[in-house]
């Protein structure tokens, strides 16, 4: 399905009017109509995601594509960065979980660090540039 039936049909699943869709996503009544006529085909990212949220839907669903989940992938936690860990934790200042995963998925130029003391210095590098967390 196009963009154009896809907003009509879930507009119409949540038994909206169009303009109600418009005034719950903040656009105008006649966009709305433009959009679900195929007047209007290459909507802003911004407006596709004030749609969806106004259809408690997806923008992938807007579009017909499928919704894709994103999840961290798990790493192999190498001795070095284990070390580190264990180093944080005994001086009282153990990292996040969010830390952890951060570091086990840090690479520059296709590689990992490999020593404690890199470790460190990375984890250094990120609270100072990025705050707290890496």
């Amino acid at each position: 399905m196009s963009l154009n039936e896809n907003i009509e049909r879930l507009r119409k699943q949540k038994q909206m009017s169009q303009p109600e869709l418009a005034e719950k996503a903040g656009v105008s009544k006649g966009y709305i109509y433009m959009l679900e006529a195929g007047e209007m085909t290459n909507p802003s990212l911004d407006v596709l995601m004030k749609i969806a949220a106004a259809l408690d839907s997806t923008i992938a669903e807007l579009v017909g594509e499928p919704t894709v989940v994103a999840r961290p992938v798990a790493q192999e936690i190498p001795d070095t960065l284990r070390q580190f860990i264990k180093e944080r934790k005994k001086a009282g200042e153990p990292l996040s979980e969010d830390d952890l995963i951060s570091l086990a998925n840090t690479q520059f130029r296709g590689q990992r660090p490999q020593t404690v003391d890199d470790w460190r210095y990375v984890y250094e590098f990120f609270k100072r540039t990025l705050g707290k967390r890496p």
